[in-house]
């Protein structure tokens, strides 16, 4: 579709595939690419999965972009919590998938989706899954802690949101950031859309907003308080 993500559509699923050849990191030009997908897969899919390439999902925020601060860097986040709350607000279910690390806005729009699979420490492969803002000596955005807080394991809030620690794809699955790691990425996300296929899409298209009806709100809300978010 362009030069930093592909589009297949195959059986009503529509697969966005991030792709810049490097860290898929979200500048202004991903987002672009990322929401004309969206708008696609809205238009013709039934099921949407949004996966990176091999050895990562997404490394987060394209730094040279964020650490231009001022408006540039609030804008960046703001499209970055934008487009969780599309991922939220469509009907459609959207599977995450991460064939490497998983970082930063790459962890938050895993926490944004309503299945996520990442690759399994018994690939050989040291993948990390997380949020290192405090580690980066990044400042934690009111949405991020929004979004986090009702889907982050309690047990490992401060270690995974406030400390920034970094955990292994299996387990991340008990602190809340994935649902199921696995040795095959390709046979996880089959399963995931086989599970979906087997469900009423229309039921589901009614249950996924009322069982965000109580979040999005708020989330919106920190959208706006982000505003004044000092970055850089």
């Amino acid at each position: 579709m362009t030069d930093l993500l592909s589009y297949d559509l195959t059986d009503d699923v529509a697969t966005i595939r991030l792709d810049d050849g490097k860290a898929n990191a979200f500048s202004n030009l991903m987002f672009d690419a990322i929401n004309a997908a969206m708008d696609r897969a809205d238009r013709e899919a039934k099921i949407i999965v949004i996966r990176g390439r091999d050895g990562i999902f997404s490394a987060g925020y394209n730094l040279k972009e964020l650490m231009q601060g001022g408006d540039t860097a609030v804008q960046l986040v703001k499209r970055g919590s934008d487009f969780a709350v599309r991922m939220m607000e469509t009907r459609k279910p959207v599977i995450t998938a991460g064939d490497g690390h998983i970082v930063a806005l790459g962890a938050f729009l895993f926490l944004a989706a309503d299945y996520r699979i990442g690759c399994s420490d018994h690939s050989g492969t040291a993948f990390q899954v997380g949020l290192p803002e405090t580690a980066k000596g990044l400042p934690m955005h009111n949405f991020g802690r929004e979004l986090a807080a009702p889907r982050l394991n309690q047990r490992y809030f401060s270690r995974a949101f406030i400390n920034g620690e970094m955990f292994s794809p299996d387990a991340a699955v008990d602190v809340g950031y994935l649902d199921a790691a696995v040795d095959d990425v390709d046979a996880g996300v089959a399963k995931a859309v086989a599970f979906f296929k087997s469900v009423s899409l229309h039921a589901f298209a009614i249950n996924k907003p009322r069982g965000h009806q109580t979040l999005l709100p708020v989330l919106k809300q920190a959208i706006i308080d982000d505003m004044d978010l000092q970055i850089g």
